[in-house]
């Protein structure tokens, strides 16, 4: 499966690039699709960030992200990153009490954001102090206009960036640049670019139990727990969401030691119900399970129940994790150290998978050993790890059945 997104660079008064913003698209087709913005936005955070790693979207640069507004009053928005991204306040947006709360608590959790095609609207006043940076269409407005607002509202606009959007020619760019603008967008400096990337599909049944679970009255966490260690998508993506989150409420980048129960119980009931909404709305057009995601369930469940054997029963749900993100490198054809990156795992998950060694990727080996029909090297395993050849066919066959069930009957 692929997603699609435009990125516009956005440049300084030194034409250089400092940041990108990013536009959905549904394919090669350079243009915005018959979609709404709603849709477009959750597909974009659930497909981008919290699937493909930050750098190979922006780099090291910023990205400007377009949010509606009642998905920033819905505090959906809150799943981004907030220390790369400046969430984009659309120019339909309503400046009421409700949008000026959300506002306030997003720039209090230190987002930056910024105004898109600047209506010069004195409604907007009492949200300066939390603005960043104001967009000015530079078709939509005259140059005097923008100017005589700047120069009107000077106290007022104190610390605020300006960035001059649809720039189309060199003497625009000079004009703005020697009236103060900082920042500068259009297709004088470039034309949105087209990038395709492999992306992580997603099952539609499971999820749709997913979302019924998280809005009972009293959501059974295990239950949760089950319906994510049976989903290679909600796994991954869940932990990329708790990742951000730890970071923008605790500073923590690394938490490599939290399960799926533990992120659960982190995450709450509400902000669970905020990752299944962002993931729902970003599902209407997905595609069914394919070979790669029902491998790796097998290999997640048979790494499970050979751990077991072995009687290292504290292994278990790492020994889960590793046969379940075993295959991510290839399904979205990006190096698997920097994915791991992206996510809390588990030390010993992560040296299986990227240092190939560990007990973890004995296990991991005796898998890839009998999908391989490599009987020395699986028998050379068993002595290792001192279990039965006949133990292993069984493990197969019983994560071969669970994984069929599970595609059956998510």
């Amino acid at each position: 499966m692929y997603s699609f997104i435009a990125r516009q660079p956005i440049f300084d008064r030194e034409m250089q690039t400092v940041a990108y913003e990013l536009l959905f698209r549904d394919g090669m087709n350079n243009s915005f699709p018959d979609v709404s913005p709603e849709y477009a936005t959750s597909k974009m955070i659930s497909d981008q960030f919290l699937c493909i790693p930050i750098p190979r979207i922006s780099g090291k640069h910023n990205s400007f992200i377009n949010v509606p507004h009642q998905m920033i009053i819905n505090g959906l928005s809150d799943t981004l990153p907030g220390d790369n991204v400046v969430i984009e306040i659309l120019e339909d947006a309503v400046p009421d009490d409700a949008l000026f709360s959300a506002v306030k608590s997003m720039y209090g959790k230190g987002y930056q954001l910024a105004l898109d095609d600047f209506t010069l609207d004195s409604a907007w006043d009492k949200f300066m102090p939390y603005i960043s940076i104001i967009k000015f269409d530079v078709r939509q407005k005259s140059q005097d206009e923008i100017l005589q607002y700047i120069n009107r509202n000077k106290p007022l606009l104190k610390g605020i960036q300006f960035l001059a959007e649809k720039v189309e020619t060199r003497e625009e760019f000079e004009l703005y640049r020697q009236a103060g603008f900082m920042l500068f967008q259009g297709f004088f400096f470039s034309r949105p670019e087209v990038m395709k990337n492999k992306c992580l599909s997603q099952n539609s049944l499971s999820l749709t139990r997913m979302m019924i679970e998280v809005n009972r009255e009293y959501p059974d966490f295990l239950a949760i727990e089950k319906l994510l260690k049976s989903d290679l998508t909600l796994s991954y993506k869940i932990m990329r969401y708790v990742r951000n989150m730890l970071f923008k409420t605790h500073g923590i980048i690394q938490a490599d030691n939290l399960t799926l129960k533990e992120i659960i119980l982190f995450l709450g009931c509400n902000e669970l119900r905020r990752f299944v909404s962002v993931a729902t709305l970003a599902n209407m057009n997905s595609s069914a399970v394919t070979e790669l995601y029902h491998q790796s369930m097998v290999r997640a469940k048979f790494c499970e129940l050979i751990s077991g054997k072995i009687n290292n029963a504290s292994l278990s749900y790492n020994a889960f994790i590793c046969g379940l993100f075993s295959l991510l490198e290839v399904i979205l054809e990006f190096p698997m150290d920097d994915l791991l990156k992206q996510i809390t795992i588990p030390q010993n998950v992560t040296d299986a998978l990227c240092e190939k060694k560990g007990v973890l990727f004995d296990i991991l080996h005796l898998c890839l050993c009998y999908e391989k029909l490599d009987w020395d090297g699986a028998s050379e395993i068993c002595q290792t790890l001192n279990i039965s050849e006949f133990s292993v066919i069984k493990s197969m066959q019983a994560a071969t059945k669970w994984a069929d069930e599970l595609s059956l009957h998510p």
